[in-house]
């Protein structure tokens, strides 16, 4: 764990923040999203709608300061005290604060990842049967899970997704890969209209290693590099004649 003041000035779009604000003789968590910043002077929190504004003004309203956590897109867990510098309610319901004094970071992810970039559809569990495919891409693997990011709503409330079982799918030219027993840990935005999920392996696989070999090689950017289709480059010898018969030598 480290401290660091400005943990936050790289921080993701739209990225969650909780907030821990005191209601009476107890303390009430707020669920808020960091939607701008002016570094170093304040950061923007954006309040659910899931509340109701009349009930959590007064409680902002009176208070200096908050303790507000949030894990960065780096997967540090940040936590802190911020001062309340402003509130705006219309037309968003804003709260206009200062970085955290003396930051507690604490590194979450301990596995390294591997990037990739694989074309996926991904299910999730709902009660009794499994929701609409969501069509997006597998963005990072690890021996711990999967990032999953994809466009569109939220699939399920933030606050119920914990928790919930999923499988993928990747088709390739020759097979399906599937994986499954996946479970749901976090689902945060990571861009307009952009959603990531992060995804536990229910037990480790133990094709893991095939996994990650395949994902990899089936990822666009290696697809692409591997790709006799390049419309850039042409090898031919009609190509190669043609360009030393545009060369002149002078005997002279």
């Amino acid at each position: 764990m480290r401290e660091n003041s400005d943990v936050l000035a790289n921080s993701g779009f739209r990225q969650s923040v909780e907030v821990q604000i005191k209601d009476k003789q107890s303390y009430k968590r707020l669920n808020m999203t960091l939607v701008g910043q002016q570094h170093p002077d304040y950061l923007i929190l954006e309040l659910s709608r899931q509340y109701c504004w009349q009930d959590i003004l007064p409680m902002l309203a009176t208070e200096k300061n908050v303790a507000i956590k949030t894990v960065s897109p780096k997967g540090e867990q940040v936590t802190g005290v911020v001062d309340i510098l402003h509130i705006t309610q219309y037309p968003q319901k804003l709260l206009f604060v200062s970085y955290p004094r003396n930051a507690s970071v604490e590194i979450l992810r301990s596995s390294p990842r591997v990037g990739v970039n694989c074309d996926a559809r991904l299910q999730l569990q709902l009660k009794d049967k499994l929701g609409e495919p969501l069509t997006g891409k597998i963005v990072d693997i690890s021996n711990k899970g999967i990032a999953f990011n994809y466009f569109g709503t939220s699939p399920v409330n933030i606050e119920d997704s914990r928790g919930l079982e999923a499988e993928v799918r990747v088709k390739t030219d020759d097979e399906t890969i599937l994986l499954q027993q996946l479970i749901t840990r976090s689902i945060r935005s990571v861009g307009p209209q952009l959603w990531q999920l992060g995804l536990s392996y229910k037990e480790k696989p133990n094709n893991l290693q095939d996994l990650v070999s395949k994902l990899f090689l089936h990822s666009t950017p290696v697809r692409e590099l591997l790709s006799d289709n390049d419309p850039g480059w042409d090898a031919s010898d009609n190509t190669l004649q043609g360009e030393s018969e545009s060369v002149q030598f002078s005997t002279n």
